[in-house]
């Protein structure tokens, strides 16, 4: 019962929402059966089980825990993430500059434990300084006005955090040799950043590869994604897909194969962390 503690109020809504999904099948109750005893309509059971909306904690305590037949002992636990799956995250702080959209994608990032990441086109948020971040989102085309781009440069920033907490994030990069010769921010900007690579390289949980430009043919040529795990074991992750917009969170099993095959490929094709230091290292050198 007892899962490593997310960091996050967004992975706790996951969490708890799977539980709740889990708890509904195995007491082999339909929506509606738990409607009915909630006075509401099934669309809303539907909403507690997906993470649109997290519990009401008299809901759980008088309804759902003893309606699911959950042993009084586990109940302090589920109450507990359903305080916590309320509480406000430092992003919070940002919304007025951020997309909701994005948003969430943050309080995922704060409380996973392994992130995958294809990057064919820049350096991953979590890895980039702040010269190239604030390169990056004024090359945009959002024409943002100058407070809200030094607030979005400040959030990728504070998102680092996640590298450096007690029980930090294991985060796996495979970048392409295109995203180190890039001239985001001129060359000053771009050394500074390949050196930020390599820093980060040497930490423990961060492993860094790249794949050459000369390799062919590879399936991440379909555009960049991530693949997010969480701590609890019974959460299958999720695949999340960026376009100018807005985002796709991909959670059907078969899509999440399928990322997770292309990843392994791309790790496979992609030099190994030592050569890729090295790669980075010259690149930086090359650079005038």
């Amino acid at each position: 019962m007892e899962v490593e503690v997310p960091s996050s109020p967004t992975v706790w809504l996951r969490w708890l929402s799977h539980e709740l999904l889990r708890l509904r099948k195995e007491a082999g109750l339909e929506r509606r059966d738990v409607a009915a005893k909630l006075h509401c309509t099934p669309q809303k059971v539907g909403h507690l089980e997906t993470a649109t909306v997290p519990p009401k904690l008299l809901d759980l305590e008088k309804v759902l825990l003893p309606l699911y037949q959950v042993p009084e002992d586990r109940w302090p636990f589920y109450l507990q993430a359903a305080r916590d799956a309320r509480k406000k995250g430092w992003w919070d702080s940002y919304a007025e500059t951020l997309p909701t959209w994005f948003s969430l994608y943050i309080g995922l990032e704060q409380g996973a434990s392994d992130l995958h990441v294809w990057e064919p086109h820049l350096i991953h948020g979590l890895l980039q300084t702040e010269n190239y971040a604030s390169a990056i989102i004024r090359g945009g085309t959002a024409e943002l006005p100058e407070e809200n781009i030094t607030r979005r440069v400040e959030t990728r920033l504070a998102r680092q955090s996640a590298l450096t907490e007690v029980d930090p994030l294991r985060l796996w990069v495979v970048l392409s040799e295109g995203a180190l010769r890039s001239n985001v921010g001129g060359p000053p900007v771009m050394r500074e950043q390949l050196e930020r690579l390599l820093i980060a390289a040497s930490q423990p949980r961060v492993t860094i590869q790249v794949l050459p430009n000369d390799i062919g043919a590879h399936p991440g040529m379909h555009g960049a994604f991530a693949i997010m795990d969480f701590p609890s074991p019974t959460d299958p992750g999720v695949t999340y897909l960026e376009h100018r917009s807005g985002a796709l969170y991909l959670e059907q099993p078969h899509e999440l194969r399928d990322h997770r095959i292309a990843m392994e490929h791309l790790r496979g094709l992609a030099l190994n962390p030592a050569d890729s230091r090295t790669l980075i290292a010259r690149t930086g050198k090359e650079l005038q």
